[in-house]
């Protein structure tokens, strides 16, 4: 046996990557019943399995003067309905070994049941049953909202939660963004009864809401169940509302909320971002891969690799129905904090004013483009894309065209988008820490307000 093969290879280089496979986002199917409700189907039956994901066009978004609302309702849909007790429906969805769960985000109201194949029936008979019977018993709202309380004062402990929260309410002020979304102390003590069914009549209603199934299931059992099911409800239509979106600030400010005795601080800098549904959406997400977006990226390589500040600094865009929140985060050093508000600063205003290398481009956007197939492995996570799709009102074809669309953006896209949705002269910066060890050394960044772990200000230098 001979190696001379092994021995002609060059062990010191890379091999050269291959020609790029084609993927293509799957096909689906779309329904509509004549009260408008509308449902979709991603079929796949390689696993006995379905999913099913219940779908309010409104979140967090319309909680109106008790935050935590939507978050509150939510939560409750699974505790009791005009059939079942909240114990019933947990022993129901056991038996038959499926899940069953409910969240909030900001646009979207949103429960999911997951069962294998043969107990689909079942399955689809709990979800119909929570999302569109609940009763919000009073012992289950007493003991929702006692543990939502305690959740909301033990979270005052963690300096990023206390960061978040500040940050948030700096960067959009009684905008509802501004807000928890998991609800305060305060709102979520208001709350009763009544609210939790004025806002489930209000949202969840057939015009407002879809259906997603995936997985093992094709369009005519769908369409079997949701014509037995749903294509009879009739919800009073939702009411219209004008959504204003948060206003700009014309300068930056400067928080510290004061954790005593820490040794280092969650910080926070942004302002408000870009909407989901914005034609310059693709650009600015390869835009803050580029500068915050993964491990490569120049915020990580320059706060982590270069100067050793932090484990680990990213930059998000978190795009909404609304322009939601463009942010910078870490954890810094109480020595550092300055230095790491200098170094953003410039990577923020170097992105602005420079083009991106050609080698940058090249290896963000084959990061971006080689993700995207590992995103679509299962039917489930393909079904999340077309919730996407649905809420946001975006093109059909969005995810078809989605890999082309990123590998043709330009360095000059970059920083033209950069120039559009970074603006240095108007962060808000955010740190929750030592206000001893910190504040001071802030105060070159503008006026510095400290406050302690209940919102309110201590002073302002």
């Amino acid at each position: 046996m001979t190696y001379s093969t092994m021995a002609t290879l060059d062990r010191s280089k890379p091999p050269k990557p291959g020609v790029s496979s084609k993927v293509m986002f799957p096909k689906y199917f779309e329904g509509k019943c004549d009260n408008g409700f509308k449902y979709f189907v991603v079929e796949n039956h390689t696993l006995p399995i379905v999913t099913i994901g219940f779908v309010a066009k409104s979140g967090a978004l319309f909680d109106g003067d008790l935050p935590g609302l939507g978050s509150v309702t939510s939560e409750l849909l699974t505790k009791g309905t005009r059939k079942r007790t909240a114990t019933q429906i947990a022993e129901e969805i056991d038996f038959v070994g499926g899940s069953l769960s409910s969240n909030v985000s900001w646009d979207s109201s949103q429960a999911f049941v997951s069962v294998l194949k043969h107990h689909l029936a079942t399955g689809f008979g709990i979800l119909q049953d929570v999302v569109l019977n609940p009763v919000f018993p009073e012992d289950e709202i007493n003991r929702v909202k006692a543990q939502r309380l305690a959740s909301i004062q033990q979270l005052k402990a963690d300096p990023g939660y206390l960061a978040d929260v500040r940050f948030l309410s700096s960067v959009f002020g009684d905008h509802p963004y501004g807000q928890p979304s998991s609800g305060t102390e305060k709102s979520v003590g208001k709350m009763t009864r009544r609210d939790f069914v004025n806002f489930h009549k209000t949202h969840y209603t057939p015009d407002n809401s879809f259906l997603v199934f995936a997985g093992d299931v094709n369009p005519q059992e769908a369409e079997k169940y949701v014509s037995k099911r749903f294509a009879k409800w009739r919800g009073k239509k939702r009411a219209s509302k004008t959504l204003r979106a948060a206003s700009e600030k014309d300068k930056g400010t400067v928080c510290v909320i004061d954790k005593p005795g820490a040794v280092q601080s969650a910080l926070r800098v942004g302002h408000i971002g870009i909407a989901r549904n914005s034609r310059d959406f693709l650009k600015v997400f390869v835009m803050n891969t580029l500068l915050g977006g993964y491990f490569s990226s120049r915020i990580n390589m320059n706060l982590r690799e270069v100067h050793g500040y932090t484990y680990g600094g990213k930059t998000s865009f978190d795009a909404r129905l609304l322009p939601g929140v463009f942010e910078v985060s870490a954890d810094v050093r109480n020595e550092v904090t300055s230095q790491t508000v200098d170094e953003i600063l410039i990577e923020l205003n170097k992105i602005r004013d420079t083009l991106p290398s050609k080698d940058e481009m090249t290896m963000v956007k084959n990061y971006l483009a080689g993700l995207f197939p590992i995103q679509l492995e299962t039917p489930q996570q393909v079904a999340g894309r077309v919730i996407v799709i649905e809420l946001y009102n975006l093109p059909r074809n969005y995810y078809r065209n989605y890999r082309d669309n990123i590998l043709k953006v330009t360095a000059m896209d970059i920083q033209a988008v950069a120039k559009k949705y970074v603006r240095p002269d108007r962060l808000s910066i955010v740190l929750s820490g030592s206000s001893r060890e910190i504040a001071g050394k802030l105060k070159k960044f503008g006026e510095v307000a400290v406050f302690d772990a209940e919102g309110n200000k201590i002073s302002e230098s």
